[in-house]
């Protein structure tokens, strides 16, 4: 067997560039065997194969030339471990980050899908919904709709809220006898977030677990009827909250989206 083999041979059989081995050598990661003085080439032996192998396998876990160079010219298996479990922990968090971006691709999905024709106005249903929280603003007398959804983005992209995970659909919480009245009078608008925020705030809401009379209406364009609510509620307990969820089904203008009511129905 040859003992020595050339920069271009050494390249083909280990199927990477000439010029990869060239900047091993610029940063002393793997230097040749052997240099010919008169000629300049390059040798490799059949050891340093093993190297180069080595090193385009813990380059595919993530690990940096500058950290192979740092386990491999220390011979430091300790160091090997700590960053293996370092990467594998990255890799991890990445996995983490992409289902929970699968989980809003397949959220926003729905959201586009849940409303139809069939199923605005005249059909009252009721849901069980778990906890939620929401990043909100309060309405005034001396601010505009526009004016609230301005400070909304400003709260949301601040460094404080910026990191929280939205779902991206606008909410507002009513006024209840406004309501059935056929009036909108907002107090709230908002965005819910995936996760129970590690931090109070006052621009936070907690929306509480219980059962929920819906229905869906056009709320800002159409006149609807709250006579089954009404139905519902007389002689008991008002609900002690009143939300209406955006459900777009048109990118540009919003006037005739069409938006769930969700009242929370007392114990």
């Amino acid at each position: 067997m040859r003992e020595l083999y050339s920069i271009g041979e050494v390249a083909k059989i280990m199927g990477v560039s000439i010029q990869t081995l060239r900047y091993y050598s610029s940063i002393d990661l793997l230097q040749p065997s052997y240099i010919n003085p008169s000629t300049g080439y390059r040798y490799y032996n059949v050891n340093q194969l093993h190297f180069i192998d080595r090193i385009k396998y813990l380059q595919k876990f993530g690990l940096s030339l500058d950290e192979i160079k740092k386990v491999i010219h220390n011979n430091d298996i300790g160091l090997l471990v700590s960053l293996l479990d370092k990467h594998k922990q990255e890799c991890l968090d990445k996995i983490s980050s992409l289902y929970d971006t699968i989980d809003s691709i397949e959220w926003y999905r729905n959201y586009f899908t849940y409303v139809n024709e069939d199923n605005i106005n005249d059909n009252f249903y009721s849901l069980h919904i778990q906890k939620r929280h929401i990043v909100a603003v309060k309405y005034d007398d001396e601010h505009t709709n526009q004016e609230c959804h301005l400070t909304l983005h400003k709260i949301r992209n601040s460094p404080k809220f910026k990191n929280l995970k939205y779902v991206r659909q606008f909410s507002i919480i009513l006024d209840y006898e406004d309501l059935i009245n056929g009036k909108l009078n907002r107090k709230y608008l908002g965005m819910f977030i995936k996760e129970s925020p590690d931090f109070n705030s006052d621009y936070i809401l907690e929306i509480p677990e219980g059962d929920y009379l819906c229905f869906k209406a056009r709320i800002l364009s159409e006149t609807w009827n709250p006579y089954f609510a009404k139905l519902f509620f007389s002689g008991k307990r008002k609900p002690p909250i009143v939300l209406a969820n955006e459900f777009e089904d048109n990118l540009y203008e919003y006037s005739r989206c069409v938006y769930e009511i969700q009242m929370l129905i007392p114990k």
